[in-house]
């Protein structure tokens, strides 16, 4: 016979040849492919019990062949959570059963249109993008204001995609099926000739766009392509129209014009038949939009049944008869008529306008200071007296120590002008966000105007208050210095005010020669009406998240366990989903789906979308892929639908089995070593943190990229299985996750450590470093199928060595289980390591009668636990032991005995 240690060297030496040559046995091969065919076939864990030779052969692989009688044991293991420390198999001290259970998917995380944090994800999104849609919507604003101020020709709005979007998307316009041959004629035409071309060919749409323009007939123009009042009129469309919620331009918008119509309401029917003021009654006092007309008459008109619904705020906010007309006793003053304050309005909103397009081209102190139009504007919209001289307001803007001494850091802080008058290289004296940020000030001033001239009841209350006349002067572009004499005698004197250029001043009021303004016949009063305005400022974005709030809300519950089972559920809408009709107004999941990922139903139709959540979003050459579109392969990734349309599991790098067989590596290899106590448990708590965040990081790697740029992941990976960080940098961690393992030439077959191929195995990446769900088998992964088949390999070769020498299975026996030992209790708790151990330092067999602390004691002076992560210090114990084996059992043909024992055995 020959001997252990000579078999042992031979069969380590190369250990792959080894373990092909008993996989070319004629019953090894046959197994071996049984298997293969028929593992995932299996439809679940009795079936798999109930197929014995599938069933024995994994037994085998997992060296529990003497428990394969034991089918209900065997059941209850396989059928346990390795995430839940408490399962039937986590329980078990032989860590045997738990490899087997962590091999199969039979308690594969159960089936979900959406995980939870799939769902989190979604719905992040969803409300993102109102936030985005709010930032967008003003940069595309910004962009317009900019293009159209320096457009020439008609061909500067066509041909320009953002400028030729934004005109259409603000009428409502789809600007997919619009030429631009067709809306050059459209911009072109004369809207008050009957046959232009927008009237005979355009629709109202049409018609009202191409009413704010002024070009040509040949596309150019005379001065600019649009008035002030026509440019703002295009963007207030725009931010009303486009965005899906109410923005704060657009608030503003709303605002602006509540207050330029409602002192024009003679009746509460003039009012309801208005949708866009009751539009901003309904926010303003927390009402539902789709609360009816007939219900709001009664609130404004019925005290009693305002209260009754517990809307008496609204109802007092006005001053309606029970019949719908105005109780004049209560109104206020009309130092400006509806239409006035509308015309001042659209001056500021002009004002604004030049502002905004001047100031970011302006890169010299002086140059601003000369404009007087600009300094009119900065003083209004920061509180500065008109009467703040040029050297003065120079100096705040140049000098921040001087700024500060007149109270005005914010001043100079909002401008980026040097201490010499210039500005920094590609910079002007403010950015786009800094003029928003002036013209801000300045809009605040004429909500304040607006809130407050219905309260002025005579010419000299308006001309002692010096925010509205500072108001005016820059509006008006009146001189800094006008003496309140004069500015009272433009208000009150036509003539006057002609002889002095400002006879438009005087037509913007309506003071009578003594100075008193009439009363007014509006529904509100001055302070009713800022009481109003002032709750929709607070309410408006209010409304909004409630909205939201009940989108989310609804969405949680269409897409609950028990709803969803499969594609046909998730595209329902909410009208034929259940028979609940309260959410019929909200939006279907399918269409907060979209909105989330950036698409539209224009994009993905509901039938696209079915046939995409049918497909595999992973699959480089399939159909999702075929869009070429990341919002699409997003959008599909977010849910679990299989091929047939029924629900599964979520895609994830690893499966959660292999996340606890980590966890619980890691824990071990953590306190590798350590004796109990403090400096243990303070190992064993940032193990568990470590783990946590391990699981929580693992959530979001959707790419061997994600993985490998995060060196917590990686390091927590390698040290779980028994390697070095240290010793891995990305790029070779690249090399072998990105190798073939099916070529026996690869980076990882060939310049690896041997357990790469496990650790490769068992992430879910392709080739290309994507994720794939061709490594997953409805019973086994093809990671865990391969080691299973390379088990039972190892399993046969053992067992057939042992049948000619027990010492050389106890040596492949340990060479295979030392990486996995990490307390000596396991060897004490394992026969075959333990009889490796004594054999090999020759200790006595007494020893295991011994207290086990004793037992563990005198092994620390043999073993050393790091030793055993080693391969060649394994190698080196072995060929001790197998000598010392030889020794023991008289072998005649030992070389090793021969140098241990000097040639005199036998």
């Amino acid at each position: 016979m020959i001997s252990a240690s000579m078999a042992y060297n031979i069969l380590s030496g190369n250990m792959k040849q080894s373990l092909d040559r008993v996989a070319s046995q004629a019953t090894v091969k046959r197994d071996a492919e049984y298997y293969k065919d028929n593992i995932n076939k299996v439809k679940d864990v009795d079936d798999f019990l109930g197929n014995y030779r599938l069933y024995s052969y994994a037994m085998k692989a997992y060296g529990l062949d003497d428990m394969t009688y034991a089918k209900a044991f065997m059941k209850k293991v396989l059928e346990s959570d390795l995430t839940d420390a408490d399962s039937f198999a986590n329980k078990l001290t032989d860590t045997r059963y738990k490899d087997f259970a962590a091999a199969f998917n039979f308690n594969s995380p159960a089936a979900d249109a959406q995980s939870d944090a799939q769902e989190d994800d979604l719905i992040g999104l969803y409300t993102q993008s109102f936030a985005d849609e709010s930032k967008n919507a003003a940069t595309e604003t910004d962009y317009y204001s900019n293009a159209i101020d320096a457009a020439q020709d008609v061909s500067d709005i066509v041909g320009d995609s953002r400028v030729r979007t934004y005109v259409l998307k603000a009428y409502g316009i789809d600007p997919t099926y619009v030429s631009s041959d067709f809306l050059t004629q459209v911009l072109t035409s004369d809207v008050n000739d009957p046959n232009s071309f927008v009237n005979v060919n355009g629709n109202e749409k049409y018609q009202a766009l191409a009413a704010q323009f002024s070009f040509n007939a040949d596309g150019t123009i005379n001065g600019a392509a649009q008035t002030a009042a026509q440019k703002d009129a295009v963007m207030e469309q725009y931010n009303l129209t486009v965005p899906s919620i109410v923005t704060p331009v657009a608030a503003d918008y709303n605002k602006a014009y509540y207050l330029s119509k409602i002192g024009a309401i003679t009746s509460v029917d003039d009012l309801l038949a208005d949708s866009r003021l009751t539009s901003y009654i309904k926010t303003a006092f927390g009402m539902s939009q789709d609360f009816s007309t007939a219900a709001l008459r009664l609130v404004l008109t019925d005290a009693s049944y305002a209260t009754s619904l517990d809307l008496s705020e609204a109802n007092q906010a006005f001053n309606f008869n029970s019949d719908g007309t105005i109780n004049g006793a209560a109104a206020s003053y009309t130092a400006q008529t509806p239409d006035q304050i509308k015309a001042t309005g659209d001056l500021a909103t002009s004002a604004t306008s030049y502002y905004q397009s001047t100031i970011v081209n302006i890169t010299n102190v002086d140059d601003l200071i000369a404009n007087t139009r600009l300094t009119r504007y900065i003083k209004d919209a920061y509180g500065i007296p008109q009467t703040l001289s040029d050297a003065d307001l120079k100096g705040v803007l140049t000098d921040a120590t001087y700024a500060a001494s007149l109270g005005y850091d914010a001043v100079h802080s909002a401008f980026n002008f040097q201490a010499d008058g210039s500005v920094p290289d590609d910079v002007n004296a403010q950015t786009s966000a800094q003029a928003r940020a002036t013209s801000a000030g300045a809009r605040s001033n004429l909500d304040y105007f607006q809130s407050t001239i219905g309260t002025i009841s005579n010419v000299d209350q308006l001309i002692a208050d010096t925010k509205l006349t500072s108001f005016m002067k820059s509006v008006y572009q009146l001189s800094a210095d006008i003496s309140d004499a004069d500015l009272k005698n433009i208000l009150i004197d036509p003539s006057f005010a002609a002889a002095q250029g400002f006879g438009n001043v005087n037509a913007a009021f309506s003071f009578a020669a003594d100075g008193s303004a009439a009363a007014g016949l509006g529904p509100q009063s001055a302070e009713q009406l800022m009481n109003t305005t002032d709750s929709y400022s607070v309410r408006y974005d209010d409304a909004q998240q409630e909205a939201m709030d009940a989108a989310v809300a609804n969405y949680k519950e269409r897409m609950s366990d028990d709803n969803i089972k499969k594609v046909d559920d998730f595209l329902r809408s909410n009208a034929t989903a259940d028979l609940d009709n309260s959410n019929d107004g909200l939006p279907d999941p399918y269409q907060m789906a979209l909105r989330a990922y950036g698409l539209t139903e224009q994009d993905v139709p509901r039938s696209t979308l079915r046939k995409l959540l049918k497909s595999d979003p992973y699959d480089p050459n399939g159909y999702v892929a075929s869009f070429k579109d990341e919002r699409i392969t997003n959008l599909v990734r977010a849910f679990n639908f299989g091929s047939d349309g029924k629900i599964t599991s979520e895609m994830q790098a690893l499966s959660p089995a292999v996340m606890a067989k980590y966890a619980t590596n890691y824990k071990s290899r953590a306190t590798l070593g350590m004796d109990d106590g403090s400096i243990k448990d303070k190992a064993s708590k940032d193990a568990t943190k470590a783990v946590d965040d391990f699981a929580k990081g693992m959530a979001e790697v959707k790419s061997l990229d994600d993985f490998l740029k995060n060196d917590k992941l990686t390091s927590f990976v390698l040290k779980a299985n028994g390697l070095d960080p240290k010793k891995y940098d990305e790029e070779t961690l690249r090399k072998i996750f990105t190798s073939d393992p099916s070529d026996s030439k690869s980076y990882l077959n060939t310049k690896a450590d041997s357990k790469f191929k496990e650790i490769v195995a068992d992430f879910n990446f392709d080739a290309l470093g994507d994720l794939t769900r061709a490594k997953i088998g409805a019973v086994q992964n093809v990671g865990a199928e391969d080691r299973t088949q390379t088990n039972y390999l190892q399993q046969t070769l053992e067992t057939q060595q042992g049948e000619s020498n027990d010492g050389v299975r106890l040596a492949l026996y340990f060479a295979r289980k030392a990486p996995d030992i990490t307390s000596l209790y396991s060897i004490l708790g394992d026969k075959a390591l333990f009889q490796v151990i004594t054999t090999t330092f020759s200790l006595p067999s007494g020893i295991s009668s011994m207290d086990v602390e004793k037992q563990v004691d005198l092994l620390k002076k043999f073993v050393n636990l790091d030793d055993l992560q080693d391969s060649k210090k394994v190698d080196k114990l072995l060929k001790r032991f197998t000598a010392m084996y030889d020794l023991q059992n008289n072998s005649n043909n030992s070389p090793a005995l021969s140098i241990l024992t000097g040639g005199t055995s036998g």
